[in-house]
């Protein structure tokens, strides 16, 4: 099966109590009345990441059954780009909505008010912006880090309990690598709360910090990971962005234990997000026997499509994308709602917040949903701390 790439979703997030959070963001939602025109744009940092494709496909999708025209607009990694985007859907005359995976929230401000003026309705994925929007869904980025930290943790004191070999440093240490991301805002919030776990842990340590998220995430984790077994070659937990970098890992982990004789149910990989369908093949190999690969576990958030809504995705002619994507229809609910489909509703300026999980071989459960207080606030400064 094709190894697919993993979702950029960038995510920032408000953590006071949802109810008081949506309540004053609709008090100050201004006046909206859409344009009428039936054509959304997904303005996203890059149209080839299959991951994040698949949320903003599945937004295109179910507005395009409610007779939208759809197009995807890669930015290229230029936050500059999605400017430029959103001056052109409003020039253009024919746009009447924008999903935006923004890349810089606050430099869209602007140009985002001068859409709404023009009646362009528009959400944002993975970001919680201090302006009006229809709406957006965000995501705990610096959480996920932290529950990765923890869901790696769990393991490695279980493996060793039950007679595991995990090599310590001569701190008594294990040994960890990881793979992060700076490249967007969201990014550094979950890079600072994986490093900063486990710089506060009182038995890990970080052995190896490399980057390996884009076009070639899997191909660059691998050679990442060979370079930190050939450095670290007592290193056992590796943990990651998304689940593609957590299959290069688990590739170069497979070859090295091959070649040193070792059992890959002494190695543990987690990534912070888990919804790509090779990925969960990976992981029900190992639920049933810990020495089928190298994943461990995950952290994650949102939920996964049913069989039958991705099977009528791909038949609507979206079969490079890994599967139907409910974040990407909880996407287009907002924006028909505040468009005035008859089939959904959705108040102005409203918010949604994904729940966050975390799950191991151990069965070791997290769980974190909208209105909790967030344990990994301090970790989102818009620095990389480490």
């Amino acid at each position: 099966m094709k190894k697919f790439l993993a979702i950029l979703l960038a995510a920032v997030m408000v953590f006071a109590m949802a109810g008081a959070v949506m309540a004053e963001e609709a008090a100050e939602a201004p006046e909206f009345t859409w344009n009428g025109h039936k054509e959304v744009w997904a303005i996203l940092p890059t149209t080839g990441v299959p991951g994040l494709m698949m949320h903003a496909d599945s937004c295109g999708y179910e507005m395009e059954k409610e007779g939208w025209t759809y197009a995807a607009k890669d930015a290229e990694g230029q936050p500059a780009k999605q400017v430029e985007f959103v001056e052109q859907a409003i020039s253009a005359g024919n746009v009447g909505a924008l999903m935006i995976a923004a890349m810089d929230p606050e430099l869209l401000e602007d140009v985002c008010q001068q859409a709404r003026e023009a009646g362009i309705a528009i959400d944002m994925l993975g970001v919680a912006p201090e302006y009006p929007l229809a709406g957006f869904i965000a995501t705990a980025y610096d959480l996920t880090g932290m529950f990765a930290v923890q869901t790696a943790q769990d393991w490695v004191e279980k493996r060793v309990a039950e007679g595991g070999n995990i090599p310590t440093n001569a701190d008594g240490k294990y040994e960890v690598a990881v793979d992060y991301y700076t490249g967007i805002i969201d990014g550094i919030y979950r890079s600072n709360a994986i490093m900063g776990e486990i710089e506060k842990s009182d038995n890990l340590v970080t052995v190896s910090a490399t980057q390996a998220y884009g076009n070639s995430a899997y191909d660059t984790a691998f050679s990442n990971a060979q370079g930190a077994l050939s450095a670290n070659p007592d290193c056992r937990i590796f943990i990651c962005y998304e689940p593609d970098e957590a299959m290069g890992i688990n590739a170069a982990i497979e070859s090295y234990a091959e070649t040193e004789g070792l059992d890959l149910a002494d190695f543990c990989v987690i990534p912070c997000y888990s919804q790509d369908p090779t990925f969960l093949e990976l992981v029900a190999e190992v639920k049933e026997d810990h020495s089928a690969n190298a994943i461990k576990g995950f952290a994650s958030y949102g939920a996964e499509g049913t069989p039958e809504e991705t099977e009528a995705f791909w038949a609507a002619g979206y079969q490079n994308d890994p599967a139907y994507s409910p974040t990407g229809g909880k996407l287009a609910a907002i924006l028909l709602g505040v468009c005035g489909s008859e089939n959904y509703s959705w108040t102005y300026g409203d918010a949604y917040y994904d729940d966050i999980t975390a799950w191991n071989v151990y069965d070791f459960n997290l769980l974190w949903q909208q209105g909790q207080e967030n344990p990994a606030e301090e970790y989102r400064v818009p620095d990389f701390m480490y």
